[in-house]
């Protein structure tokens, strides 16, 4: 039985192709995870500077 050194080399550079990309994407979701807790957080902060004026807002829907 003899092995086909291209196809043995093509299959290994797919499984670190695959690999690669996976961990690309897990790289990915991470960061924009990172992201989205930062616009969060900031957006919060923005929010809770004027607490004053959710109350207003909130107020005036009631009325309405």
């Amino acid at each position: 039985m003899t092995v086909d050194q291209d196809n043995l080399d093509d299959s290994t550079s797919n499984v670190r192709k695959q690999r690669r990309q996976q961990e690309d994407k897990k790289r990915m979701a991470y960061r924009r995870a990172i992201e989205d807790y930062r616009e969060s957080k900031a957006l919060h902060a923005l929010v809770c500077d004027f607490p004053d004026l959710i109350g207003t807002a909130q107020n005036h829907q009631r009325l309405h």
